[in-house]
Order: structure tokens, then C-alpha cells, then sequence
């Protein structure tokens, strides 16, 4: 039984997809070059590592492959994959991903494989490559007028600007504040975030437990319900903060070396300032890992091994410095780009925050799905009669069934099918009633006719509408494997309609989009997603359960 909760809620985050979209929605591809022809004793060693840290480990992992290291009698070829670090802790923990080498963004990670597993792949202690403290990343503007860092900010004054608005605290006209951080379940600067909401509710900086998390409940919930939405990365919400302003947020909880990129692409546009919340924040340790798993063989240890001592070489304080990161060394000082010229502070953070026990982040994870910001959302289905070639239907209707299956009691969900017409099959309501109908209705979907995907994605954006909740996260998810071929509407009136509704001040509806199979309209739906703030997708029968667990990320 032993952290079977902690499996349920962790298997959203399984995805393996490629997104069309930011290059921060790429939770996982490979990251290395088209492979050349490898030396006769090769031996590859496979590395899995957090996306934000490609800027530093692609270009040395390809010199790495360049300068053939040996490995007693073999040369030591490392095959590396990006993936997200939620995404990697569940797989690896489930045993359907295998590398020998792993570097989450944080230990976290390494914990919680060990106790959803239960048993030791991890070791207890493992090398860090780069370090980067988790910041409240905040527009300069709103930080100076909020007083920062002359008058200190943390998470209590964070819920209060949250919950109240500016008003909380005597600055009504600056209106709304918007919170936005990743999902626990999938990010690091996401499951830290929470974490460390929770120290900040009971006062501590270490030593959390079970029952703080209990006693610490009522302020994280509030400030939960709070948030904007959620996503899979940090890269993402930088990217919607640089692209829409404080339209989209007001501050955003991500790792220091992001926020770092963030300003330094930003040329003369507005910048953000890195807060070190008062009552302290985590450090992304960002451990290399040699798996103990018995597919790890003697031989790839050893070439992991060759292969770590090379990065410790490599990676100086300046080369770390470079990229936005500190030294794996927490007693040598930041270089490079780590200044306050980049909105950050060499110095801070002030306290650092202890990891709690993993029954303890079991705990919090679990807690913060039951308390995080409800959904309200349509799925829209094509169920048009090329959707009936290759299993394609059948694939995607049960990643659909597995979206349904995961939601959250709180969360509202409705389906609509679309070929030439289009048919409401369930409305929105509560998962807590819903579930059942929205899996019967599912397995009705057969393939018929043409495609409208223009009016269905309308039609979608309208029962939200009729139902919009302000309090909840209101999306519409359309899926799709073909070019429109019968709609009354045209891309643009789609655009134009999304793009009025993503300016509203609350309730705002995301398109998320799902380029489904071998030829569809892949930047018509980018730009439906785009335009509207959400993300674009591309996959096919084989991934697509995947996708719609990625999306599961966002709520």
C-alpha cells in the first residue's frame, strides 16, 4: 500500500510527446545530434535530464560523444533524452523508463522514486551539477511599487495580493493580482513552490510534517484557488509572460536561472525582479544520478562515472555562470550572469528551506489535488470517418477515457463530437456525477463524415461560456486529425473570437489543441491555441494517451 496514493496522483504526469508549441512545452525529445556512426566498442550510456538546464549539458554532451572517452576497453557514448522531471520520477518509478544516468531539476525527485517505488534506486546522496534557488519571479514595476526588497516579500503577503488584490495591501490601484506556478505533479519550481507555502503557513524552515501540512492547509488552499492556471513548465509560463505582459501574470513562481533568461531576451521590454521569499525558498540541487536499478549493468556504471567526472571538470562557476545557474558548490560565490544587472541578488536567498521526508511530499502533493483550482472545461472530439483509419479512434478515445478517468472530483467536464455536425454528447458538470456519463458517452463515438472543426472549436468556446466559472481554470480541449472541410466559420473568425475572450479580466477560456495523426492542419490549430493562451500538441495513435495527460498538467 505504501505509496499507492502518491501513484494515482503522480500518473498524470507520465507524458512522452512532442509539442508544437514554446520551447518550454518539449517535456520530452532527444537532445543530442543526428547520430554518427558510432566506434565498433561503443557503449552507450543513457541520460535523462530537467529541460531547463539544456542550454548547459547539450553542447557539452556532444563533445563529450566528440572526444570518445573510454571505459576500459569501450568508448563511453552518451544518449541523452530532455524530460521533465515529474514526468521522469513517475516513469522511472513504474519501471517504463530505464536510463542509467538521471538529473532532475531537484532531489525531490530522487526521494520520491525511492518511496513510490519503495526500494532504493536512488542513492542517498549524489553529486550536483548547478544550482538554482527557486524566486517569485514579479514585473519590476509592481516589485518597486510594492516597496521589494526594502520592504520584505513572502508567502503570507504573496496570499494576501493573491487573495485581495492590491488593495490588501493599501495599493488598490494597481487592481488584480495574478499568481501563476507549474503543477506539482509534473515541476520542480511547481512541487517547491507548494512546499515551500506550506514551511511559510506553520513557520518553519525545516523538519516539515504530516500534520503541518494539515495545520498549514486553510492558508495554502487559499492561495491555491488563487492561481491563474497551472502548466508543465517554467519555460512555458516564461514564455506567455514575455508574449502577453502583465495581462497574464502578476509574478510566477520559477527557478532562478529562468527568470535570469527571461530578462536577458527581453531587450527593452518590461523585466522581472527576482523575490527571495522571507521565510526562505529551495534550491534546485539539480543531482546527477546513477540509477541502482538491475537494468544498470557494472559496465554502464563505470562509464557513468567517466562520464560525471568530465562534467565536474567542465562545469566551473563560470561556466554555470554562463547559463543563468550557481555552482553545485553552495560556499562558491555565483558568476557570470548570476548579477543584479539580471534582476537577481548574488547574495540571496537569505534562508534556505530543508527537504521534508517523502511521505511529507506525499502528502503535500496529495493535499494540493484536492485543494488546487478546480476545472471547468469542453473536450471537443473529432469524429469524422478518417478518424476510423488506422485504430486512430479507438486509440484517442481512450486517452480521452484516461483524461476523464484522472480529473478531479472538483472538476467540471462536458465532451462534444464533431464530423459535419455537431453533437453535444455530455454537458459540463461536477466529475463527482460526471465521470460515468463521460465514459459511456465515450465509448459511443464512431467515425462519421466530414471535418468542422472551426464551428465545433466555437461550439466548444460557447459551453464554456454558458457555464464560465470564475473561480475554476475554464479551457476547451479539441482534438482533430484533418484539415477543416466544412465549417461555416472561417480560421480567422476563430482567432478573432479567441482573442477577444483571452483580454477579459477574469474567466478567461484557453484553447488547448491536439494535431492529431499523419496529416493535420498543425499550424491552423497552433494558432488557435496561441491565440487564446493555451498550447498546441502534435501526436498520433501511439501517444496520444500522453497528450492528454500532459494537458491534465494545465488544471
Amino acid at each position: 500500500m505504501r505509496g499507492r496514493i502518491l501513484i494515482i496522483g503522480l500518473a498524470l504526469a507520465a507524458v512522452a510527446i512532442a509539442f508544437v508549441a514554446s520551447r518550454g512545452g518539449d517535456p520530452e525529445r532527444p537532445a543530442r545530434e543526428p547520430a554518427a556512426k558510432l566506434p565498433a566498442n561503443a557503449l552507450r550510456v543513457s541520460l535523462v535530464y530537467s529541460p531547463e538546464k539544456e542550454p548547459l549539458l547539450a553542447p557539452l554532451i556532444k563533445r563529450f560523444n566528440a572526444e570518445h572517452h573510454a571505459s576500459g576497453t569501450h568508448v563511453v557514448v552518451v544518449d541523452a533524452s530532455i524530460i521533465a522531471s515529474g514526468d521522469a520520477e513517475t516513469r522511472i518509478a513504474k519501471g517504463t523508463l530505464r536510463p542509467t544516468l538521471w538529473s532532475p531539476a531537484s532531489s525531490f525527485w530522487g526521494r520520491l522514486v525511492n518511496y513510490e517505488a519503495d526500494r532504493p534506486l536512488v542513492a542517498d546522496e549524489n553529486p550536483s551539477i548547478v544550482r538554482t534557488p527557486l524566486v517569485i519571479a514579479m514585473w519590476k514595476r509592481l516589485a518597486d511599487a510594492y516597496g521589494y526588497p526594502k520592504q520584505p516579500l513572502g508567502y503570507a503577503q504573496l496570499g494576501e495580493l493573491a487573495t485581495g488584490g492590491w488593495a490588501a495591501v493599501g495599493k488598490p490601484q494597481f487592481g488584480s493580482f495574478k499568481y501563476v506556478h507549474t503543477n506539482p505533479d509534473f515541476s520542480t519550481a511547481g512541487l517547491s513552490a507548494v512546499a515551500a507555502s506550506y514551511y511559510a503557513a506553520v513557520g518553519k524552515k525545516e523538519g516539515l510534517t504530516e500534520a503541518d501540512v494539515a495545520r498549514g492547509r486553510a492558508q495554502v488552499q487559499a492561495l491555491e484557488r488563487s492561481i491563474v492556471h497551472y502548466g508543465d513548465t517554467t519555460l512555458f509560463i516564461a514564455d506567455e509572460m514575455r508574449r502577453r505582459g502583465l495581462g497574464y501574470a502578476s509574478a510566477a513562481a520559477m527557478e532562478e536561472t529562468t527568470m535570469i533568461d527571461f530578462n536577458r531576451r527581453a531587450g527593452d521590454g518590461e523585466r522581472l525582479v527576482a523575490v527571495y521569499p522571507r521565510e526562505g525558498t529551495f534550491f534546485s540541487d539539480n543531482p546527477l544520478i546513477t540509477l541502482q536499478g538491475d537494468w544498470v549493468s557494472d559496465e554502464q556504471r563505470r562509464a557513468a562515472q567517466v562520464f560525471a567526472a568530465f562534467l565536474a571538470r567542465e562545469i566551473t562557476p563560470e561556466v554555470a555562470g554562463r547559463r543563468g545557474f550557481r555552482p553545485a558548490d553552495p560556499d562558491v560565490a555565483p558568476a557570470g550572469l548570476v548579477t543584479a544587472a539580471n534582476g537577481v541578488d548574488p547574495k540571496q536567498p537569505a534562508r534556505t528551506l530543508r527537504l521534508p521526508e517523502p511521505k511529507v511530499l506525499a502528502k503535500i502533493k496529495a493535499t494540493w489535488r484536492a485543494d488546487r483550482k478546480p476545472a471547468n472545461v469542453m473536450m471537443v472530439f473529432d469524429s469524422s470517418g478518417s478518424m476510423g483509419e488506422e485504430n486512430k479512434l479507438e486509440q484517442a478515445a481512450e486517452g480521452l477515457k484516461g483524461f476523464f478517468r484522472q480529473a478531479a472530483p472538483q472538476d467540471r467536464i462536458g465532451l462534444i463530437k464533431f464530423s459535419d455536425t455537431i453533437t453535444p454528447l455530455v454537458a459540463i458538470a461536477p466529475m463527482r456525477t460526471n465521470r460515468a456519463p463521460l465514459l459511456a458517452a465515450t465509448d459511443t463515438i464512431l467515425p462519421d463524415n466530414d471535418t468542422r472543426v472551426r464551428d465545433a472549436t466555437l461550439a466548444g468556446l460557447d459551453a464554456v461560456s454558458a457555464h464560465l466559472d470564475r473561480d475554476a481554470i475554464n479551457a476547451v480541449v479539441v482534438l482533430t486529425d484533418g484539415d477543416d472541410t466544412s465549417s461555416t466559420h472561417s480560421a480567422a473568425d476563430v482567432i478573432a473570437a479567441l482573442e477577444q475572450q483571452r483580454e477579459k479580466e477574469t474567466g478567461q477560456i484557453r484553447v488547448f489543441t491536439i494535431a492529431y495523426g499523419r496529416d493535420p492542419n498543425t499550424d491552423e490549430l497552433a494558432a488557435y491555441a496561441k491565440a487564446s493562451g493555451g498550447q498546441s500538441y502534435t501526436g498520433g495513435a501511439d501517444d496520444i494517451a500522453s497528450i492528454y495527460r500532459s494537458i491534465s498538467s494545465f488544471f
